[in-house]
C-alpha cells in the first residue's frame, strides 16, 4: 500500500511538474511576426505621391480594422546601394492569428472595394510599383527582448 501511496505522489509531482513547465512555457512564447520585403520602384506613369496614397488607402481600409493586427510597421530604406526596400513588419499575437488575419483580410478588402473593377484597379496600380516580394514568419523571443 505504502509502495501504491509512493507511485501516486511521483505521478502527481510529475504531472505538476509537466504543467508548470508548460504553463512557463506558453507565458514565456513570443509573438509572431509577418515581415515582408517588397522591391518596389517608381514606373514613369507614376509617382511617389500616388504610391504613398496606395499604400495609405490599405492602411487605413485594411490594417487598422484587423483585430488580429496588433501591430504594424513600414520602413524604407534610407541607406545604401538599393533604395527601392520596402519591409512590412506584422505582428500577431500568436501562430494562428496569422492566418485568421489573412481570413480578416480578405473580408475588409471586401468590404473597403466593394466594386469588383474598383478593387482590381487598386491591385493593378499597387502592382506597377511592385517588383518583387518576400515573406518569412520570425517568432519574437521574449527574454531576449528589450
Amino acid at each position: 500500500m505504502k509502495n501504491i501511496k509512493n507511485q501516486f505522489t511521483c505521478i502527481i509531482a510529475v504531472l505538476a511538474f509537466f504543467l508548470a513547465a508548460q504553463s512557463a512555457t506558453a507565458q514565456d512564447e513570443g509573438h509572431y511576426f509577418m515581415v515582408t520585403t517588397w522591391k518596389l520602384h517608381i514606373p514613369e506613369n507614376g509617382s511617389g505621391k500616388e504610391l504613398n496614397s496606395i499604400l495609405e488607402e490599405w492602411h487605413k481600409k485594411v490594417v487598422l480594422k484587423n483585430p488580429k493586427t496588433i501591430s504594424e510597421k513600414t520602413l524604407v530604406h534610407v541607406s545604401g546601394s538599393d533604395q527601392r526596400d520596402w519591409v512590412v513588419i506584422t505582428e500577431y499575437a500568436n501562430w494562428n492569428d496569422i492566418n485568421e488575419a489573412t481570413k480578416i483580410d480578405n473580408k475588409l478588402v471586401e468590404e473597403g472595394w466593394p466594386d469588383k473593377a474598383e478593387r482590381k484597379k487598386f491591385f493593378e496600380a499597387f502592382g506597377k510599383y511592385s517588383i518583387t516580394h518576400s515573406d518569412e514568419i520570425l517568432q519574437e523571443m521574449p527574454k531576449l527582448s528589450k
